[in-house]
């Protein structure tokens, strides 16, 4: 917008002494510096307006710090609250002078502490102006950070982004999950005073910013433009898509689903993977900024949950009851309201979810974990789903009632760390299981697959404790998963992250008990572990992706299943071409749910391999073997037996495999 009465201003001492001269007959020339052009007039304001954090009149809670050449600003207190700040030393005023009247957004130039999701939220001022620090109505509640922002200079600082913790980054703080304030009315600047004040308050202290800025909110900003006072752009721009992946997903035609967690503005995503998990959206935390439910916001599960059904994939949310990433507020009420909130939580996920395939129920519940027990740091409502009980477990079993009730269509999963590499950890994790599996509650294990547990984990421990788990006749699901440098240090090592792709990736795929991975990303600068992604940010693959896409292509776990229509009555029937080479199909119909296990033996009734192993709905399925044992290798000629377990009923014929 052009103000030619603010030009008036600047102008008008020259304009005079033209005029005057003009009438006394001499001609002048301004300056060329002072010349007005009409490009610079456009620009006015096209810049986005920079503010040090440390510039400030800061309360007593704040201090500053340095870290190279940043100089940066963090409360030395925490605080519980989420609907205003604490008290008036936790503010920062800030006098901040525009260029142009419009529209602005919010960035901010921060990093997340060690602590994470707990070092990661602030309060800013609802508009312009000094604030009432016990007023809710004039603060905004911004959380979720750790999970947020942008680095690469040429992202759009747009939407919430997915950078981690503990590495300086740009956020969007007007477009984050918690924003309250629609960029058309959140900072507004008139005509009539380009200066204003502006208020930050201080929440947790492990967040520690470095900047400010100030954009128009009709322009998008890369980290190049905000870092180096470039101009905004019109029209968001877009990264040369000629290098990226169109398809077909890994996993297409086989039997095990491979999926990933998925970024909101990742729109290449159903190219590369067919199952789908968020990241931060499904979190309880996430969603509920507040204890008023009408103002929950669902936009970003919303959002992942069509996707998904838009490209057909699996969707698995992630999570209902964890001890980390919940409702601040949640922990100060007493047990019958958190129950209350608890309930409403799952039954709303159920109702604007219903056609959800799979659910991590209940998330890092083992001692030392994660419940929600208000051990460090964590929420604590274990004691409002009944605490340990009788059973050693009853807030477990409780949270899975509950999602049984409102979920009834959805598989119900439990999900932990640090499981398979251990087998203590195993043994603890199966009591659960047992427990939710006697009063059919579960139906799935979920055991997370992070760098920190598998790189040094033997993998003849991976493949016992997974047998372990498989014993069950429940599927597994690894979860989480992610490979990069030892110990996540120092620049990504392609060499590394393939060599431990290559030893652990077949350990997991091969295995008969596992249905599915999900990986825990796999774009460049979007990783929680950060030296573990897959693709970088133009679309090229490290070597690790080359060798898993050629390896789920090669390998296919072996099995294909495909469902045809509705049987009358349960049948086995004898395989298909018998005697076979290399590859022969199982047929079987299933008139009623059931879970159904079909595994192989030789001669002497030595288990092979074990084909399927879940829970089937109606039909007539089609599986076919390769020839090959529960390890990838190829078995010897000669007569097998294949065994199908429904329920209480057993079914077993011979084949012939000729070579």
């Amino acid at each position: 917008m052009i103000h030619y009465y603010k030009l008036f201003s600047k102008y008008f001492i020259f304009s005079v002494i033209i005029v005057t001269i003009l009438i006394a007959g001499t001609t002048f020339a301004l300056p060329t510096a002072d010349k007005v052009t009409s490009t610079n007039i456009d620009k006015a304001g096209d810049t986005a307006v920079i503010v040090e954090a440390e510039s400030g009149v800061l309360g007593s809670n704040f201090r500053v710090g340095q870290d190279g050449d940043i100089t940066y600003v963090t409360t030395k207190t925490n605080y519980i609250g989420t609907t205003n700040p604490d008290d008036e030393n936790s503010l920062i005023t800030y006098n901040v002078t525009f260029e142009d009247s419009g529209y602005y957004n919010l960035f901010a130039h921060l990093r997340v502490g060690s602590g994470s999701y707990d070092d990661d939220s602030f309060f800013y001022a609802r508009g312009f102006g000094e604030k009432n620090y016990a007023s809710p109505t004039d603060w905004v509640f911004i959380n979720g950070l750790a999970g947020a922002g942008f680095t690469s200079p040429s992202e759009v600082v747009d939407g919430p982004g997915v950078v981690g913790s503990q590495i300086w980054k740009w956020v969007n703080v007007t477009k984050n999950f918690y924003q309250g304030v629609s960029p058309a009315n959140a900072f507004y600047v008139d005509i009539d005073n380009f200066s204003k004040t502006f208020q930050v308050a201080g929440r947790e202290d492990g967040l520690e910013i470095d900047k400010f800025a100030f954009g128009k909110a009709h322009l998008y900003f890369t980290v190049e433009a905000l870092e180096n006072g470039l101009p905004g752009s019109t029209t968001k721009p877009e990264p040369d898509s000629s290098k990226f992946y169109k398809g077909p997903p890994l996993a297409e035609g086989s039997s095990k689903f491979l999926g990933n967690v998925k970024a909101l503005n990742d729109n290449n995503y159903a190219y590369y993977w067919n199952q789908l998990t968020p990241g931060n959206e499904g979190k309880w935390g996430s969603v509920a900024g507040t204890s008023d439910t009408s103002r929950w916001n669902w936009s970003g599960l919303d959002a992942l949950y069509n996707y998904a059904k838009q490209h057909n994939l699996i969707f698995k949310d992630h999570t209902l009851i964890w001890g980390n990433q919940q409702p601040s507020w949640i922990s100060s009420l007493d047990s019958a309201r958190q129950y209350k909130y608890i309930e409403t939580w799952i039954r709303m996920v159920g109702k604007r979810y219903p056609d959800m395939d799979m659910i991590d129920v209940v998330n890092e519940p083992l001692a030392g974990h994660n419940p929600p027990d208000g051990g460090n740091n964590r929420a604590n409502y274990k004691r409002a789903l009944g605490g340990n009980g009788e059973t050693g477990w009853d807030w477990v079993i409780n949270s899975f009632i509950l999602a049984r009730k409102y979920l009834p269509n959805t598989k119900l999963l439990l999900n932990d760390y640090g499981i398979i590499n251990d087998n203590s950890a195993t043994t603890n994790y199966l009591k659960i299981i047992s427990l939710l599996q006697d009063r059919g509650l579960l139906d799935g294990i979920g055991v997370q697959g992070h760098r920190f547990e598998l790189e040094n984990a033997s993998t003849s421990t991976l493949k016992s404790n997974l047998d372990r788990l498989a014993a069950t006749g429940l599927p597994i699901y690894i979860s989480e998963m992610d490979l990069g440098n030892l110990r996540n240090e120092g620049t990504p090592n392609d060499d590394q992250q393939l060599q431990l792709y290559q030893r652990i990736f077949p350990i997991l795929w091969e295995h008969p008990g596992v249905q599915g991975i999900t990986l825990w990303g796999y774009l460049e600068g979007q990783m929680w572990q950060s030296s573990c992604y897959l693709v970088l940010r133009d679309g090229t693959w490290r070597p690790a992706m080359q060798w898993l896409a050629e390896y789920i292509k090669e390998s296919q776990a072996g099995v294909e299943i495909t469902i045809k229509a509705l049987p009358a009555d349960f049948q086995l029937k004898q395989n298909y071409p018998n005697p076979f080479n290399p590859t022969t199909t199982i047929d079987f119909s299933l008139p009623d749910p059931a879970h159904v296990t079909l595994k192989i033996y030789d001669i002497l009734g030595r288990e092979v391999v074990t084909l399927v192993n879940e829970n089937l709905k109606p039909g007539v399925y089609n599986v076919t073997w390769d020839a090959k044992n529960s390890s990838g290798s190829n078995i010897v000629s000669g007569a097998y037996f294949y065994r199908l377990a429904v329920g209480n009923q057993t079914v077993a014929r011979k084949m012939l495999l000729r070579k």
